[in-house]
């Protein structure tokens, strides 16, 4: 799905736009970061190699399936066998692959709000999905009760992502245990959606492949890779040959320096890992930045009238309910989508619709921005919803 909420008729001017050329984009969700030196450092190796146009194997290499064995093998304390990693074009793929493999011809369960890609991920997979209202009181997350009531003889699997797109809320230890023992009991597959899994409170270390879970990975978000578009299936032995199935009719071998630059930054945060007994410093460096960045946007966007932030667990974003906004159809907008394309319009700042991810009536920004950023965005938003509130109670007293 397109990430830009697109245009729609002007609106009445309401106050002095933003420069055209300096418009604040916050509807992304990826953080910028230069290529680090020991990936450009594996890349040029790749590019001296007499092979560096060919296909690189159809499973992934070698060194980057290692990798990722190695990396869940200190996140569980078990071992993990390498031959159950598929390398795919990216997370986004990964999960195509699982859910074609699990689901197809069946039905799998989304809690909502859920990423925007879901649904059409999960129709073109050849599966249904199928909405579950997450519970208000417990940070919009499912659980087992809910799960059961969407449940049918249909339904193949369960895609839980922790820390939630766009919510930022986290499934925890307790929580978890309980959606496996659910799984577990009904013959149902959990599919762990693991690409922020070091941007929570929570780390689910117990994450492990078998015949009721799956787990779908990436350097996207955690590794700041995400242009490489390298991502993984970690699966038990049979369902691994129906990932690499798919694999090799959609999208055949990933880019081998891709795959080259994102062994090397995996190999590096394992040993980071391996000799100070926490999380790799480039991962932990990330991961307490944005724990700063959230917090400032928490801050700056408390400020802004008819809008309402939600606290963030973990996670690169923060939710706004925009009711206020849209009662007084502020800018004239009638939904979130509205507001979101007149907010881009009129203040210059970026947001993505709510409605996209299951969530009417809210709209999500990324936090992954320096701080000035994130607080000159709050100011224009506060200057263009008050001159659009302005304008509207000078428009019904002059009716």
């Amino acid at each position: 799905m397109n990430d830009d909420p697109g245009s729609a008729t002007s609106a009445p001017f309401l106050h002095e736009k933003a420069p055209a050329a300096d418009p604040i984009d916050l509807s992304s969700g990826q953080i910028l970061e230069p290529l680090p030196e020991i990936a450009r450092a594996a890349v040029r190796r790749m590019l001296d190699s007499p092979r560096v146009a060919a296909y690189a194997p159809g499973t992934g290499a070698t060194e980057l399936r290692s990798a990722v064995a190695h990396h869940y093998r200190l996140r569980t304390g078990t071992a993990v066998d390498a031959e159950h990693i598929t390398i795919t074009a990216g997370g986004r793929h990964g999960l195509f692959a699982a859910i074609a493999a699990v689901a197809r011809d069946g039905e799998i369960l989304v809690p909502a709000p859920y990423w925007s890609h879901y649904p059409t991920v999960v129709q073109l997979a050849g599966a249904t999905a199928v909405a579950v209202p997450g519970d208000p009181e417990h940070g919009l997350l499912v659980d087992p009760e809910r799960l059961d009531a969407a449940r049918t003889r249909r339904t193949r699997a369960v895609l839980v992502n922790s820390p939630v797109n766009p919510s930022g809320a986290g499934y925890d230890e307790e929580r978890m245990r309980s959606l496996r023992g659910w799984a577990a009991d009904r013959d149902i597959r959990l599919i762990i959606d693991d690409i922020y899994w070091a941007y929570g409170p929570d780390v689910d270390n117990r994450v492990q492949p078998g015949p009721h879970e799956v787990v779908i990975g990436g350097a996207s978000k955690v590794y700041a890779l995400a242009g490489l578009r390298v991502g993984w299936v970690w699966a038990d032995p049979r369902l691994t040959a129906e990932v690499r199935e798919i694999v090799e009719h959609t999208t055949g071998p990933v880019s081998g320096p891709a795959q080259a630059a994102a062994a090397a930054v995996l190999r590096h945060e394992n040993d980071a890992v391996g000799t100070s007994a926490a999380t790799g410093d480039g991962v932990a460096r990330r991961a307490a930045e944005l724990a700063t960045q959230r917090a400032v946007a928490l801050e700056a966007m408390s400020a802004v009238p008819y809008l309402k932030p939600l606290p963030a667990a973990g996670g690169i974003y923060l939710c706004l309910d925009a009711s206020q906004a849209l009662a007084r159809r502020l800018l004239g907008a009638d939904d979130d989508q509205q507001l979101c394309r007149a907010l881009r319009r009129e203040a210059g700042v970026g947001l993505r619709a709510g409605s996209t991810f299951g969530m009417p009536g809210h709209l999500r920004l990324c936090v992954a921005e320096p701080h000035d950023v994130l607080r000159t965005a709050a100011r224009r938003l506060t200057s263009c919803l008050t001159a659009a509130a302005e304008l509207s109670l000078t428009t019904v007293g002059e009716a």
